[in-house]
C-alpha cells in the first residue's frame, strides 16, 4: 500500500482504538513508526504503545500536536469537554487535520471545541484491533480530497470503509459502532448453551464465533439477502427453524429494534439534544 501523504500523526489518547489504528498504518507502510506520536496521561499506557509500536508517547496532549499534519482525537466523547481544550486549539500547527473517532461528537462540536480547522468525523467499532472493522466517515467542506484520501487510506487498511452523510452517523453508530457489543453478547450467549449441551468451554466458544464470522463473510461475499442466506439452512420442519422459532418466541428482533433505539436516545443525550 502507498505511503499516504501526511508528515506527522499525533494523537490525543492512546486507547484500544487509537493502538488499532496504529498498528493498521504501520502494518501497512502507511506511515513509518517516527511519524506517529501518541498523546497520553497514564504512564503504564505510554510505556505500552512505545515498546510495542516504537511509537513516540508523551504525556501533554499539547506538546504531542505540536507541528502535526494530522490530529486524530481518540478519547472519549465524555472527556472531550476537558481533553479539546483552548491550550490544545493553540498548540495546533496552521493547516492541521482533525480526525475524530469520538462517537456521538458532532462536526458542530468539534467545531465549537477547536474552531478554525478541517474536521473528518468517523465512525470505526472495535474489529479494527484484527483488520476487520467497519468505519464510515463524513467531514465538513474545508476537508480537502488529499485529506479525504488520507483518512480513507488509515480507516482502509483496518477493515471497510463508507463515507457517508453527516445525518447517517447516529444510525451508523447503533448498527456498526455498537454492532460488536451486540455480537459478544449473543456469542456468549449461545457458547453458553453449549456448554450447557455438554461442550466443553473453548470448543463452544469457538463454534459460536466461528458461526457469526463465517456468516457475516458470507453474507458480505454473496452479496445476498440474509433471509435468503437464511431459507438456504433451514430445512422444512428441520433442527434450524426450530431454534428460529424459540428465537422469535423471546422477541429477537424486537430486542435489536430495541436496542438501536436505546442507542440513539443516549446519542441525543451525550449531544445535549
Amino acid at each position: 500500500m502507498e505511503k499516504i501523504n501526511v508528515q506527522k500523526i499525533a494523537f490525543v489518547g492512546g486507547g484500544a482504538m487509537a493502538e488499532a489504528i496504529i498498528k493498521g498504518i504501520l502494518g501497512s507502510g502507511l506511515v513509518e513508526t517516527q511519524q506517529i506520536t501518541v498523546g497520553n496521561p497514564g504512564a503504564p499506557r505510554r510505556e505500552y504503545l512505545e515498546k510495542t509500536y516504537g511509537v513516540e508517547t508523551l504525556a501533554d496532549n499539547c506538546q504531542a500536536v505540536a507541528s502535526a499534519d494530522l490530529v486524530i482525537l481518540a478519547v472519549k466523547p465524555q472527556v472531550a469537554p476537558v481533553a479539546l481544550n483552548q491550550e490544545l486549539l493553540q498548540a495546533l500547527h496552521h493547516g492541521a487535520c482533525l480526525l475524530s473517532i469520538m462517537g456521538s461528537v458532532s462536526l458542530e462540536q468539534l467545531h465549537g471545541y477547536l474552531p478554525g480547522f478541517p474536521v473528518i468525523r468517523t465512525m470505526p467499532n472495535t474489529p479494527l484491533a484484527v483488520g476487520a472493522g467497519m468505519t464510515a466517515i463524513c467531514c465538513d467542506e474545508q476537508v480537502t480530497p488529499a485529506m479525504l484520501a488520507a483518512a480513507k487510506s488509515i480507516f482502509g487498511c483496518c477493515g471497510e470503509i463508507e463515507v457517508v452523510d453527516e445525518g447517517a452517523l447516529e444510525a451508523i453508530t447503533a448498527i456498526s459502532g455498537c454492532g460488536p457489543g451486540y455480537a459478544f453478547v449473543i456469542i456468549d450467549a449461545l457458547a453458553d448453551a453449549g456448554v450447557r449441551a455438554g461442550l466443553p468451554r473453548a470448543v463452544a466458544t469457538e463454534l459460536a464465533a466461528q458461526a457469526f464470522a463465517g456468516s457475516g463473510r458470507m453474507c458480505i461475499a454473496t452479496g445476498q439477502h440474509p433471509a435468503v442466506l437464511r431459507d438456504q439452512v433451514t430445512s422444512p420442519g428441520g433442527t434450524t427453524i426450530a431454534g428460529i422459532h424459540a428465537l422469535e418466541n423471546h422477541g429477537v428482533r424486537g430486542a435489536f429494534y430495541d436496542a438501536v433505539q436505546a442507542v440513539l436516545q443516549r446519542s441525543k443525550e451525550l449531544q445535549g439534544k
